[in-house]
């Protein structure tokens, strides 16, 4: 299975409630967590690397190369984790000098990013989405060869605001795509199910929060209870009203096996 799949799958399995797969990924819980957690390391790259890899996240992101020769220097710490590489603009030669090097994912913004560089199916595809974009904008995105957007939400802090879901809801309720919210904080563990109602799929996070804030999100992740069944991923994203669906109801926790 290539790391496109890996990744695509993965977002899908924390959707779906789904456990994880026997020997996917990096060793993790058996339990899926309610929202994916994406570690982004943007500067001090090798030991950055290895402190996301740590905490065994869904994805980790590198931002801040100066171009496809640094990845050389990282492939070891980033090996039992699904991984990507983040840039304002993307050529072809570029795109595939990082797949060449192992990456997976490839985050980028509309403006500069050759149509090259996205037509490969080795890589999950993340377009980076202005939050005030012009709403039609917003849904030409959906004809573009992209599996995810990003949403960068710098004033997101660990409580959030109604103002924060009214930006992550405009842009929601236009795209069938998978949407990742970029944030400076983590959330509190009792924002975090709003959070998923929304319509959000996973959390990117910069290394420079710390382990110990990255663990305690992780922990809070994968004590959410699972989605209800009403829950769904792209298909019903561009539908009307959708991000202020009310919630289905969540099935109570399975106990661990340890406890029984």
């Amino acid at each position: 299975m290539d790391q496109m799949s890996k990744f695509i799958d993965r977002l899908e399995e924390i959707i779906e409630g789904a456990p994880a797969r026997m020997g996917f990924g990096p060793a993790r819980a058996e339990k899926t967590p309610g929202l994916a957690l994406i570690v982004q390391v943007s500067s001090n790259h090798q030991s950055g690397a290895a402190t996301a890899a740590g905490v065994s996240p869904d994805g980790v992101i590198i931002s801040g190369l100066t171009g496809p020769s640094q990845v050389g220097e990282l492939k070891e710490a980033l090996s039992k984790v699904i991984w990507g590489i983040r840039t304002d603009s993307l050529s072809s030669e570029d795109a595939n000098s990082y797949l060449e090097g192992g990456c997976g994912l490839l985050t980028f913004q509309l403006k500069g990013t050759s149509i090259g560089a996205v037509a490969s199916e080795d890589s999950a595809k993340v377009l980076v989405v202005d939050p005030a974009s012009d709403v039609e904008d917003l849904r030409d995105i959906n004809s573009l060869p992209v599996d995810a957007v990003l949403l960068p939400l710098p004033g997101a802090s660990s409580s959030w605001t109604l103002d924060d879901l009214v930006k992550v809801a405009r842009v929601r309720a236009r795209l069938g795509k998978y949407l990742l919210a970029e944030i400076t904080e983590p959330p509190e563990a009792d924002d975090l199910k709003i959070i998923r109602t929304a319509g959000i799929s996973g959390l990117v996070l910069d290394v420079s929060v710390g382990k110990e804030a990255l663990e305690s999100l992780q922990k809070s992740l994968l004590a959410m209870p699972k989605p209800g069944p009403q829950r769904s991923g792209r298909s019903n994203a561009i539908l009307p009203g959708a991000a202020y669906a009310p919630p289905a109801e969540e099935s109570a926790p399975e106990p661990d096996e340890d406890d029984e």
